[in-house]
């Protein structure tokens, strides 16, 4: 997990969208924070090495995006949906 960790952190940073966001290892999930906010998780699949994405709906609920891929296709298409970052809508 501690790779995961290290490789998202480096898309991150190279990414003008996300690179103001802070990103934690919260048991088995990538958590992407602003100041104390945390409103994406990456959570990996069991064994398949894919990811999907939940974000904060409406900051009362966990909504899982249809969607699961590689931890670098999951980082992407939150910098290509912004909708999905609350604070930047």
């Amino acid at each position: 997990m501690k790779r995961s960790l290290e490789e998202a952190r480096r898309l991150i940073e190279t990414d003008k969208t996300l690179a103001g966001f802070t990103l934690s290892l919260e048991g088995d999930e990538l958590h992407l924070s602003k100041g104390d906010e945390c409103f994406v998780r990456l959570i990996p699949e069991e064994e398949s090495g894919l990811w999907w994405i939940e974000y904060f709906h409406n900051e009362k609920r966990w909504e899982r995006i249809d969607f699961t891929g590689s931890l670098a296709a999951c980082l992407e298409l939150l910098a290509e949906s912004p909708h999905y970052l609350y604070w930047d809508r």
